[in-house]
């Protein structure tokens, strides 16, 4: 699966600077909810998730990378192994950091705004147009002691293909490993003919020093 291979390489690419910004950008829209619980959708290895924890919510994380859990359990984060739409609890909030809605087709997103409804609301972040066309494009390399990857994108037909190889060291050698992930766009007309929901606020924000920004971060009532 392509999402897991990303989630093994994920580190060497996040800017935690930039991660802290959207990180407490959600957790001030948290407080000015007044919310009590947080369902973290996509919770990734856990980092806002321990981040709302310390800020006195009550956090449940889903995700469906069981690399990623790991992570997060030892971040001493409340994770599980699970698709939204298996979750039976209900929550004051349900958030999707970093590109969650992004990475699901149509058919996909409508299930998801569905499902959604367990939380009474729910704020995510999408990439804007010109994030994905202008800033995504290229290659990317990083690496450690033990892992080199390269991520090659490219845009069209309002689709972010990413090329995700890793080279990972067993032993004497480096083992390969390749996915393709796919991220979609939306225009916020789309968000709201698939959600059927009501948008209380839009928040553009940029993270990387843009003069235009790269997120829209959308709050919703389910």
């Amino acid at each position: 699966m392509a999402l897991e291979l990303y989630a093994k390489v994920e580190e060497l690419f996040l800017d935690k600077e930039a991660a802290y910004i959207l990180w407490s950008k959600f957790i001030e829209i948290l407080k000015e909810l007044n919310v009590k619980s947080v369902l973290d959708i996509g919770c990734g290895s856990g980092e806002f998730c321990a981040l709302a924890k310390s800020e006195g919510f009550k956090v449940k994380g889903i995700d469906l990378s069981k690399f990623q859990v790991q992570k997060a359990k030892k971040r001493g984060c409340d994770c599980e192994v699970k698709n939204l739409c298996e979750v039976n609890e209900k929550f004051d909030a349900g958030v999707a950091v970093f590109d969650v809605i992004n990475y699901m087709n149509k058919d996909e997103l409508k299930k998801f705004f569905e499902c959604v409804k367990i939380c009474n609301y729910f704020v995510f972040d999408i990439n804007t147009l010109y994030a994905m066309e202008d800033l995504a494009i290229g290659t990317l390399k990083a690496e450690d002691e033990n892992r080199f990857s390269v991520l090659y994108s490219e845009f069209e037909d309002n689709k972010l293909i990413t090329e995700i190889t890793l080279f990972e060291k067993k032993g004497d050698c480096y083992k390969k490993h390749q996915k393709k992930l796919i991220q979609y766009f939306y225009s916020l007309k789309e968000i709201e003919s698939i959600s059927g929901m009501e948008i209380l606020e839009v928040i553009p924000i940029s993270l990387y020093g843009s003069e235009e920004a790269e997120k829209l971060i959308i709050v919703m009532k389910t």
